[in-house]
């Protein structure tokens, strides 16, 4: 069966959502198979994951209330997931779809390629990093969240909440644990439905480094003791270094198979972008940096100009009518057949860029550091349609230079080309966001938008009401969207 198959098969997942709160259970769900390849889990699963991360329950909720992107108010969207009321139905698909859809099947085909004669070792491993992948982001939306004794029904049909800093250790040892399961030499591997490498072993190997280097980068500001491990792993070759490893699941221009974000607004907008537009914090990093992404990830309106929009603030619209306001380019940035980008070389040497500035577990330089940022910064142009050429003068000539800063200015520097490189990838901005720094020196420096609620800027999902009425274990419920996680300083 080709891959491409798996978006046909799952197109409701990526486009639509789920609001049974039967399925919040993470126990249960009597439509997953108990015995089937894991090749084929496999590929389900990760379809079932990428609807998630990029559909109308995470993607765009995250994107609004951390205000990497505008709703233009009544003038768009509409005044709700910018002032942080985000949908209870939305809050508790994205926790079903994490642990059932995608957690639950990988966890079955790791049981089954483990328990297969011979031995499927690369295949467990490959499951084991998709999974480790899964649950970090779960964590980072939740909390503390069930792990050790998730998906065992029948020894733990209440499955205790651990805390986040155990499941962050727990995925570090099951990442150890895969890389050390893995021979690309073996032909048993998961190949024909490996979304990402397609079995390719080799590669599988420098994402688990590079999912453990930014798991460790997570947890390093709370517990220091990280910092050995990530210098021992900062000039590993086995990272992420180069756009042709980047983990990512593929669209294609094809019904069915689309971008889910291009066929969100392909479906119920004509194929025009009405809703989401550029917010004006991110825009002003972009435009007092002359940034060459501009006009990749926005549209410019009739007159050529690119007007951002601020946090829970109208978009302008002209006495015609017509839209003044720039709005995420559909065309570019969410055009049909762009990927999910889950893990990217952009990222990691924007990370290690950030090592070296900070000295984390190793001595700092500048000028190691400035080699490293400007590499993750032209990386992420290329990705995007810039040309080398162009990419090459632009972090040259216009791009400010941090080998000359204090260590501080550059790291804030740092921050601010992360925030850049996110701007399609919310859920991953707002990890980040939450790690760059202390409550209130957090880069960007967000600001309580107008009319949200008192009580702190953004940074959790609320447990789902089905899990907390259904789970004898689980928390009390008094959880809030501004309370702040384990890592969150």
């Amino acid at each position: 069966m080709k891959l491409k198959n798996y978006i046909y098969i799952c197109v409701f997942i990526l486009t639509y959502s789920c609001s049974n709160e039967d399925l919040l259970r993470v126990n249960q769900d009597p439509n997953v198979a108990t015995s089937i390849d894991p090749d084929y889990l496999m590929g389900y699963a990760s379809y079932a994951w990428t609807g998630t991360r990029t559909g109308g329950d995470l993607f765009l909720p995250v994107g609004w209330a951390n205000q990497a992107f505008s709703t233009g108010g009544n003038a768009g969207w509409g005044y709700a997931d910018d002032r942080y009321d985000i949908s209870p139905f939305s809050i508790g698909n994205v926790w079903s779809g994490y642990f059932v859809s995608a957690g639950n099947n990988l966890k079955i085909a790791i049981d089954q390629a483990e328990a297969s004669s011979p031995t499927n070792n690369n295949g467990a491993a490959q499951c084991k990093l998709v999974l480790a992948n899964v649950m970090f982001e779960n964590t980072m939306i939740y909390g503390d969240i069930p792990y050790r004794e998730a998906w065992q029904a029948g020894e733990f049909p209440n499955p205790v909440f651990d805390p986040q800093e155990q499941v962050l250790n727990d995925l570090l040892a099951m990442i150890d644990e895969a890389l050390n399961q893995i021979d690309p030499s073996s032909i048993l591997k998961i190949s024909s439905n490996d979304p990402y490498y397609k079995g390719d072993m080799n590669k599988w190997i420098k994402f688990g480094n590079s999912l453990k280097l930014k798991i460790l980068m997570v947890m390093v500001d709370k517990d220091p003791s990280k910092a050995s491990e990530i210098g021992s792993l900062v000039n590993s070759s086995n990272l992420i270094t180069s756009s042709s490893d980047n983990f990512k699941i593929d669209f294609y221009d094809e019904t069915n198979a689309e971008n889910p974000k291009n066929k969100i607004f392909k479906q119920y907008a004509g194929g025009v972008n009405p809703w989401v537009f550029a917010n004006t914090i991110g825009f002003t990093f972009m435009d007092d940096r002359n940034d060459p992404r501009i006009p990749i990830y926005f549209d410019a309106n009739d007159n050529g100009d690119f007007i951002p929009v601020d946090t829970a603030t109208e978009a302008q619209i002209d006495n015609d009518g017509e839209l003044l306001s720039s709005p995420i380019s559909v065309d570019n940035l969410w055009k049909v057949d762009a990927p999910d980008l889950i893990l990217s070389s952009s990222e990691i040497q924007l990370l290690r860029a950030e090592i070296y500035t900070r000295g984390i577990g190793v001595s700092s330089d500048l000028s190691m550091a400035n080699t490293l940022y400007k590499d993750g910064v032209k990386q992420s142009l290329v990705y995007h349609s810039i040309s080398e050429a162009d990419a090459n003068n632009y972090v040259d000539n216009d791009l400010p230079q941090i080998d000359g800063l204090s260590a501080s200015d550059a790291e804030y520097e740092i921050h601010v080309q992360q925030w850049i490189d996110f701007q399609d990838r919310t859920l991953e901005g707002w990890i980040n966001w939450r790690r760059s720094g202390t409550e209130g020196n957090e880069v960007p420096d967000l600001q309580l938008p107008p009319g949200a609620p008192a009580g702190g800027l953004f940074r959790r999902y609320t447990y789902p009401s089905g899990e907390l009425t259904s789970n004898s274990n689980a928390p009390d419920g008094s959880d809030k969207l501004f309370d702040k996680l384990w890592f969150d300083l």
